[in-house]
């Protein structure tokens, strides 16, 4: 399974963050509270992941391995 709360947690801390670092690249952006139910529940839907990797690789000048948010199956 994949760990989206760390991964949140780890790349951008809290959600208005986030929102700061997409709005910087004029990227598409979830609303405010949408985001922030991401946070919550540790979740980002199978849609807007690829976006933020995407921007995150263009912030890095470099893909972004998410591996180690990767879980193993229990």
């Amino acid at each position: 399974m994949f760990d989206a709360r760390r991964f949140l947690d780890d790349k951008f801390k809290d959600p208005g963050s986030l929102l700061a670092f997409l709005r910087a690249y004029r990227a598409p952006m979830p609303r405010e509270d949408t985001a922030r139910k991401w946070f919550v529940r540790g979740s980002v839907p199978s849609e807007w992941l690829p976006v933020i990797v995407a921007y995150l690789e263009i912030d890095a000048g470099t893909p972004v391995s998410l591996i180690e948010y990767l879980e193993p199956r229990r």
